[in-house]
């Protein structure tokens, strides 16, 4: 089964040069891509093999590159929108929807829930 994995390291590492030559390959299905701070692959197993980076099962919330381009998770699956996200947070992100005026990715940006 495919599992979303976010890889975190320094900009330095040298991980950051092989994840991008195995995705530009096609060996590593890379969603997102922000060098600066992370990445998220799709792979059943969390992928070791990038020297400086580590895996780890990313959080709930919205993913946004620093090219703008985004994708909302849940338990490490990708899902349609942020009220998707939402509806796993509990009773205060039902309150903070309510606050703003029912915008779903405004909540998810005030309950940190936006890297």
């Amino acid at each position: 089964m495919q599992t979303i994995w976010l890889l975190k390291g320094p900009n330095e590492a040298p991980g950051w040069t092989a994840l991008e030559a195995d995705a530009r390959s096609e060996k590593m299905d890379v969603l997102l891509f922000d060098r600066d701070a992370w990445a998220l692959v799709n792979t059943p197993d969390a992928p070791a093999q990038y020297e400086g980076l580590k895996p780890h099962p990313p959080l709930d919330g919205l993913y946004l590159d620093n090219q703008g381009h985004s994708l909302y998770l849940v338990d490490g699956k990708r899902v349609a929108g942020p009220r998707e996200v939402l509806a796993t947070l509990g009773t205060a992100a039902v309150q903070m929807l309510e606050k703003v005026g029912g915008d779903a990715d405004t909540a998810l940006e005030r309950l940190g829930r936006v890297y």
